[in-house]
Protein backbone atom coordinates (compact mmCIF):
# COMPACT_ATOMS: atom_id res chain seq x y z
CA UNK A 1 0.00 0.00 0.00
CA UNK A 2 1.44 3.41 -1.13
CA UNK A 3 0.85 6.69 1.05
CA UNK A 4 -0.47 10.05 -0.29
CA UNK A 5 1.21 12.90 0.78
CA UNK A 6 -1.13 13.14 3.68
CA UNK A 7 -0.74 10.18 5.17
CA UNK A 8 2.71 10.06 4.68
CA UNK A 9 3.29 13.59 6.73
CA UNK A 10 0.97 12.02 9.32
CA UNK A 11 3.32 8.55 9.50
CA UNK A 12 6.51 10.58 10.01
CA UNK A 13 5.32 13.62 11.45
CA UNK A 14 7.06 15.66 8.82
CA UNK A 15 4.80 18.45 6.91
CA UNK A 16 3.46 18.09 3.42
CA UNK A 17 4.94 21.16 2.30
CA UNK A 18 8.64 19.70 3.33
CA UNK A 19 7.64 15.91 1.68
CA UNK A 20 6.67 17.91 -1.66
CA UNK A 21 9.79 19.62 -1.63
CA UNK A 22 11.85 16.36 -1.31
CA UNK A 23 9.39 15.12 -4.15
CA UNK A 24 10.35 18.18 -6.47
CA UNK A 25 14.07 17.99 -6.02
CA UNK A 26 14.08 13.93 -6.18
CA UNK A 27 15.06 13.36 -3.05
CA UNK A 28 12.21 11.27 -2.45
CA UNK A 29 10.72 9.33 -4.94
CA UNK A 30 6.40 9.51 -5.76
CA UNK A 31 4.27 8.63 -8.61
CA UNK A 32 1.92 10.99 -9.77
CA UNK A 33 2.26 14.42 -9.89
CA UNK A 34 0.93 16.67 -12.38
CA UNK A 35 -2.17 17.06 -11.46
CA UNK A 36 -2.84 13.41 -9.73
CA UNK A 37 -1.68 12.74 -6.26
CA UNK A 38 1.35 11.50 -5.27
CA UNK A 39 1.99 7.86 -4.32
CA UNK A 40 5.01 7.62 -1.75
CA UNK A 41 6.18 3.68 -1.40
CA UNK A 42 6.46 3.04 2.59
CA UNK A 43 10.23 1.62 1.93
CA UNK A 44 11.40 4.86 -0.25
CA UNK A 45 9.58 7.24 2.58
CA UNK A 46 11.58 4.96 5.80
CA UNK A 47 14.74 5.60 3.38
CA UNK A 48 14.11 9.49 3.17
CA UNK A 49 13.03 10.06 6.67
CA UNK A 50 16.33 8.71 8.04
CA UNK A 51 18.37 10.69 5.87
CA UNK A 52 16.55 13.80 6.65
CA UNK A 53 16.49 12.90 10.03
CA UNK A 54 20.51 13.29 9.99
CA UNK A 55 20.26 16.24 7.84
CA UNK A 56 17.83 17.85 10.27
CA UNK A 57 18.56 16.42 13.80
CA UNK A 58 16.54 19.43 15.29
CA UNK A 59 13.57 18.66 13.98
CA UNK A 60 13.16 15.13 15.14
CA UNK A 61 10.19 14.69 16.51
CA UNK A 62 10.38 12.79 20.19
CA UNK A 63 6.74 11.51 19.76
CA UNK A 64 5.92 8.26 18.27
CA UNK A 65 3.67 9.09 15.03
CA UNK A 66 0.58 7.66 14.60
CA UNK A 67 0.81 3.79 13.52
CA UNK A 68 -1.11 2.37 10.78
CA UNK A 69 -2.28 -1.37 10.99
CA UNK A 70 0.85 -2.44 9.05
CA UNK A 71 3.17 -1.02 11.35
CA UNK A 72 0.99 -1.70 14.40
CA UNK A 73 1.13 -5.88 13.36
CA UNK A 74 5.06 -5.09 13.02
CA UNK A 75 5.31 -4.07 16.08
CA UNK A 76 3.56 -6.83 17.53
CA UNK A 77 5.56 -9.30 15.53
CA UNK A 78 8.65 -7.34 17.18
CA UNK A 79 7.21 -6.87 20.65
CA UNK A 80 6.68 -11.02 20.73
CA UNK A 81 10.12 -11.76 19.00
CA UNK A 82 11.87 -9.08 22.17
CA UNK A 83 9.69 -11.12 24.45
CA UNK A 84 11.03 -15.10 23.27
CA UNK A 85 14.39 -13.53 23.30
CA UNK A 86 14.52 -12.10 27.14
CA UNK A 87 13.04 -15.48 27.62
CA UNK A 88 15.84 -16.90 25.90
CA UNK A 89 18.34 -14.97 28.13
CA UNK A 90 16.60 -15.93 31.03
CA UNK A 91 16.84 -19.56 30.32
CA UNK A 92 19.98 -18.79 29.50
CA UNK A 93 21.44 -17.21 32.60
CA UNK A 94 19.81 -20.36 34.63
CA UNK A 95 21.74 -23.08 32.97
CA UNK A 96 24.54 -20.49 33.29
CA UNK A 97 24.14 -20.53 37.20
CA UNK A 98 23.53 -24.38 37.57
CA UNK A 99 26.93 -24.71 35.57
CA UNK A 100 28.36 -22.40 38.16
CA UNK A 101 27.63 -24.50 40.37
CA UNK A 102 28.16 -27.88 39.56
CA UNK A 103 31.46 -26.35 38.61
CA UNK A 104 32.40 -25.32 42.10
CA UNK A 105 31.56 -28.48 43.13
CA UNK A 106 33.76 -29.96 41.18
CA UNK A 107 36.58 -27.83 41.85
CA UNK A 108 36.10 -28.07 45.56
CA UNK A 109 36.31 -32.32 45.12
CA UNK A 110 39.27 -31.92 43.29
CA UNK A 111 40.97 -29.61 46.05
CA UNK A 112 40.13 -32.30 48.42
CA UNK A 113 41.49 -34.61 46.56
CA UNK A 114 44.95 -32.80 46.00
CA UNK A 115 45.25 -32.08 50.06
CA UNK A 116 44.48 -36.18 50.55
CA UNK A 117 47.03 -36.47 47.89
CA UNK A 118 49.55 -34.29 49.65
CA UNK A 119 48.71 -35.95 53.18
CA UNK A 120 49.88 -39.26 51.94
CA UNK A 121 52.26 -38.04 49.62
CA UNK A 122 53.81 -36.60 53.60
CA UNK A 123 53.13 -40.01 54.97
CA UNK A 124 55.13 -42.20 52.57
CA UNK A 125 58.11 -40.03 52.55
CA UNK A 126 58.06 -40.43 56.54
CA UNK A 127 57.71 -44.51 55.86
CA UNK A 128 61.26 -44.01 53.44
CA UNK A 129 63.33 -41.58 55.40
CA UNK A 130 64.19 -42.54 58.74
CA UNK A 131 62.69 -40.76 61.38
CA UNK A 132 64.34 -41.49 65.29
CA UNK A 133 66.80 -39.42 66.05
CA UNK A 134 70.25 -40.19 65.17
CA UNK A 135 72.40 -41.05 68.04
CA UNK A 136 75.71 -39.52 66.90
CA UNK A 137 78.97 -39.39 68.47
CA UNK A 138 80.55 -36.03 68.25
CA UNK A 139 83.37 -36.48 66.46
CA UNK A 140 86.81 -35.89 68.55
CA UNK A 141 89.03 -33.38 67.01
CA UNK A 142 92.01 -35.15 65.50
CA UNK A 143 95.19 -34.80 67.50
CA UNK A 144 97.58 -32.83 66.28
CA UNK A 145 100.92 -34.17 65.08
CA UNK A 146 104.62 -33.01 64.08
CA UNK A 147 105.38 -32.32 61.03
CA UNK A 148 107.81 -34.83 60.61
CA UNK A 149 105.06 -37.32 62.13
CA UNK A 150 102.74 -36.48 59.37
CA UNK A 151 105.05 -38.70 57.00
CA UNK A 152 105.21 -41.38 59.18
CA UNK A 153 102.03 -43.46 60.39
Amino acid sequence: MKYTLGQAAKETGVSKPTLSRAVKKGDLSAEGGGGSPYKIDPSELGRWLAGYRERNPETTDLETPVGTHETLSKNRDLEAEVDALREHIVREETERARERVQLEAHIADLRGRVERAERKEDQLMAQLTDQREAKIKPLEPPQRRGFFARFTR
